[in-house]
């Protein structure tokens, strides 16, 4: 063997004699360390616990959530309803007996007093529609035929005399 092979083995010889030493003279943690284990094994524990408790848990806040949903919804859509309801009751003029009116231009009759409602029917121009009221800028028409009550914009018709 050469010289480079004997200073090869001397190195290694000697790293493993200061990693035996080290080993052997450091103190032995293993009491900590089973502390430690033992602290972690009782968190798991509780948190499984916890993990047990939570659809229980998260059953309850649903069902508490699905009643308040449910008392929002329908509180919202009583306030809907009175909104929808409100223009036309306190707008509308009665007529003591029906009016007659002659349509300008060919219309829609809507099924509230608003453009955005659903489309009944159409009007042709030239058309007479008996008017039963009025509410804001609508009129409420009534059809001979038993059709259902509609509204069509006043500025659509004209009183006929």
């Amino acid at each position: 063997m050469g010289k480079r092979n004997w200073i090869f083995v001397g190195v290694i010889a000697f790293a493993l004699v200061v990693f035996l030493a080290w080993a052997f003279w450091t103190p032995n943690d293993s009491w900590e360390q089973e502390e430690k284990i033992k602290d972690l094994e009782d968190r798991v524990a509780r948190l499984q616990k916890e993990l047990g408790e939570s659809p229980k848990q998260v059953a309850s806040l649903r069902a508490g959530s699905d009643e308040t949903t449910r008392a929002r919804r329908s509180a919202q859509r009583t306030v809907n309803n009175s909104r929808r309801e409100a223009p036309r009751l306190a707008d509308r003029i009665p007529s003591p007996e029906p009016s007659f009116y002659e349509s300008v231009r060919s219309t829609s009759v809507y099924e509230q007093p608003s453009a955005s409602s659903r489309e009944l029917a159409s009007i042709p121009k030239g058309s007479r529609v008996r008017v039963v009221g009025s509410t804001g800028d609508w009129l409420e028409v009534r059809s001979k035929q038993g059709k259902p009550p509609g509204f069509i914009r006043k500025d659509d018709a004209v009183l006929m005399r």
